[in-house]
């Protein structure tokens, strides 16, 4: 929807989506923990869901009791039917077969003509649906129905009987689960419940200080803005004007001094309010980094004068649903927003077993640990449609007792621990899995004597091979027997296959939108920690930066994303998500502060979509193409790898001057020259932080401006005591030799 020829622009999307997803993990004794905390979860032996030996059916007009086919329920989804009552209502969602559309990577798929018959297909590839479902609504069996057409998709909340029986309705190909979709603190609930276990043995990286209040103006609050080079760019008349962002989130507060009138359109997707609020915080936050406007001195937004859609998915405890993101993203496109913004996801989910065992002297406590094909496995073994996959297993062992006695110390505790030693083996009995001291942690950077903690994971970058009973084995060499509590987890995150993930897929090609999305806060897991749907290969999928601007923070989610020859880094560039000042909803709460700073990817995605916005209002006829290069091309390189940092730090200066080929006068009200390298001659001319061609072209420009005029030593180049032509050649050749 970004024309090569326009100034009204059309959609270009960013969704920014943070701050991650997992369940909350309760203790369990030998059994699995499923991933979302709405589903329960069955004991070892209990019966899992499972569709094989269901009948199938096509017929369209079919009683509501008859079942679907085995290839059609992904295994979340026949693990919900097959636990909820006859008249409870199921969300789902319904994929169709559409073999008139090109695939996800098609790069002219966004036309007008084009979306003109994708919108036919899916109203001939779903109508038998919908007619089926509008009777079923009237008899309370059916409710919330929402086609889709980005991607040929239905969500619906049915009961039992009639999920099944869509799912042998004609042209649908598969029925997932509408998994919950959560914005969170800065790290995910999996995580910050290994935190707490491991505090009682010493001090860990504690990713989890996310809000602080900061009523007062404090000199650091523009850190961010600054670190990239916004404020500079915003100093040369470039605020975004004219570019409307989509925040995707718990709402707006419009009323904040900073937001005041900048809410141009809004849809409530959770309830129906019909005017902006937001009874959260986040939403308003992440808009104020996009474009929130200088108040009392506070310089929060990347791009000030952009419009504003608030579209509120989520609720007031910062929970909403797969298809109504997937609605207000469909509807942001529609209303030609040109960058979305959503800081939401679902994380790596765990599942996990806890347990006690005792091992004698010499001898091996084995526990099972069963480990699935896919995530859907963990609810029917043979399931297909699941995008995730096993990884790694995190294993936590904790000496009890030793000679049937309690341990009371943590120098007895790891006295004992030195006797043990922790493998993971195959159901062949094999050990495939490399383990590492997960030490990284810890703030000292090593486990502490008194525990094993490691990370199990295959030596060659694929996901864990074979399904079925693994064995959790600890061995003993100590001369009594020893009691240890263990925790084992098994990660299953995306490859990008899964459902949200790829409708952020198609959103891209059939829009022609640039998605923005925050890894995810998962990153103390390690790589392959990013968080759906930042796993989609269309996303620009953004980390968080360090306050110093060197390096990713401790709780950024990391790629790879995929395994073996699919493998793919998973993060574009990372952006300031540590330290960062916005502002707040005050409408909806008592006493609340009306600027807070906070960290997490949520708040390293909306620079990025600001910048978008920046980029825009500098050059209208930037393609989605264009968009995706230029930030990654002028990212300003880290040392740290490449599925941790993407192409390097965001730098919003470079991205835009790139884009429009802006000059830089030196005058007095743009940024004076400087010294890089402190040999009193400014080689930076115009004061960008960077000595380029740009200084060249500036210094010939205004080798008369005043500033040179004043101190003309501090631009002579050649050495002749003179500021003239011969000394842009000299900057020139000096460029040219940097």
């Amino acid at each position: 929807m970004i024309r090569t020829q326009r100034r009204t622009r059309a959609a270009v999307a960013g969704i920014v989506f943070c701050l991650l997803l997992s369940a909350t993990l309760a203790p369990v004794s030998e059994a699995a923990r499923p991933p979302d905390s709405k589903l329960g979860g069955p004991e070892r032996g209990a019966p899992t869901a499972t569709a094989a030996g269901l009948a199938t059916t096509n017929n369209t007009t079919a009683p509501d009791n008859e079942t679907t086919g085995s290839g059609v329920l992904s295994g979340t989804a026949a693990y919900q039917l097959s636990h909820a009552a006859a008249d409870e209502l199921v969300p789902v969602i319904l994929v169709f077969d559409d073999h008139s559309r090109g695939s996800n990577n098609a790069s002219n798929e966004s036309d007008a003509g084009t979306r003109a018959r994708r919108r036919a297909a899916t109203n001939r590839t779903q109508s038998d649906v919908r007619d089926f479902l509008d009777a079923r609504r009237a008899n309370g069996t059916a409710a919330d129905v929402k086609p889709f057409w980005t991607r040929n998709a239905l969500a619906v909340e049915a009961t039992p009987a009639v999920v099944r029986t869509l799912g042998g309705m004609p042209n649908v190909s598969a029925i997932h689960y509408d998994r919950p979709i959560y914005a969170t603190g800065s790290v995910s609930p999996s995580v910050a419940a290994y935190l707490d276990a491991l505090s009682a043995y010493g001090d860990t990286v504690r990713a989890d200080r996310v809000k602080r209040a900061t009523s007062g103006t404090s000199g650091t609050e523009s850190w961010n803005l600054e670190s990239i080079g916004a404020d500079d760019v915003q100093d040369r008349g470039i605020t975004g004007a004219g570019v409307n962002v989509s925040v995707i989130d718990s709402g707006i507060d419009d009323s904040h001094p900073a937001l005041r009138g900048q809410v141009v359109r809004w849809k409530d997707f959770v309830g129906n309010s019909s005017q902006p609020f937001d009874p959260w915080g986040h939403g308003t936050h992440v808009a104020g980094t996009v474009a929130g406007r200088a108040d009392a001195n506070k310089s929060v937004g990347v791009a000030p004068e952009t419009r504003l859609f608030g579209a509120r998915a989520l609720d007031e405890d910062g929970q909403g649903s797969m298809s109504d993101v997937m609605a207000a993203m469909e509807w942001s496109a529609e209303n030609r927003a040109d960058v979305v913004s959503a800081s939401l996801g679902a994380s790596p989910f765990p599942l996990e077993y806890r347990g006690e065992r005792a091992v004698r002297p010499n001898g091996t406590g084995a526990s099972d640990i069963e480990l699935y094909a896919n995530g859907s496995g963990v609810y029917q073994a043979s399931a297909r449609y699941d995008g995730f996959k096993p990884a790694y297993v995190y294993v936590l062992v904790e000496p009890t007792q030793v000679g049937g006695e309690q341990i009371q110390s943590d120098e007895r505790r790891a006295e004992v621990m030195r006797n043990l030693s922790v493998t993971l083996r195959d159901p062949a009995g094999d050990t495939p899995l490399r383990g590492v001291d997960a030490g990284w942690w810890f703030e000292d950077g090593r486990v502490p004597d008194a525990i094993a903690y490691q990370r199990f994971s295959p030596r060659n970058e694929t996901a864990i091979e074979p399904p079925g009973n693994w064995s959790l084995a600890v061995e003993s060499d100590h001369p009594e027997s020893v009691s240890y509590r263990y925790r084992a987890t098994a990660y299953y995150p995306s490859n990008g296959s899964d459902q949200f993930s790829r409708y952020v897929d198609s959103l891209v090609t059939t829009t022609d939108t640039v998605a923005v999305i925050s890894a995810g806060n998962a990153g103390l897991l390690g790589n392959r920690s990013v968080a759906s749907p930042g796993a989609s290969a269309g996303a620009i999928t953004v980390g968080a930066a360090r306050q110093t601007a060197s390096g990713v923070t401790s709780f950024s989610s990391r790629g790879p994303v995929g395994f073996g020859d699919d493998r793919r880094p998973g993060i574009a560039l990372i952006a300031p998500g540590e330290n960062v000042t916005s502002a707040y909803s005050t409408s909806q709460r008592d006493e609340a502060e009306p600027y807070v700073t906070l960290d997490g990817t949520s708040m390293a995605a909306p620079h990025v979509s600001g910048t978008v916005a920046l980029l825009l209002d500098a050059n209208p006829n930037a393609t989605r193409a264009d968009v995706t290069r230029v930030l990654r091309s002028t990212a300003r390189p880290l040392p740290q790898t490449e599925p941790a940092v993407g192409a390097g730090m965001l730098d919003t200066w470079s991205a835009v001057n790139e884009t429009a080929a802006l000059p830089r006068a030196v005058t007095n009200e743009t940024a004076p020259p400087t010294d890089p390298d402190g040999d009193g001659v400014y080689e930076d001319i115009n004061g960008d932080r960077n000595v380029t061609l740009a200084d060249v072209q500036a210094l010939f420009a205004h080798r008369d401006a005043e500033a040179v005029e004043s101190t003309p030593e501090a631009f002579d180049f050649s050495g002749n005591g003179r500021v003239n032509v011969v000394d842009v050649q000299a900057l020139f050749a000096e460029v040219r030799a940097g």
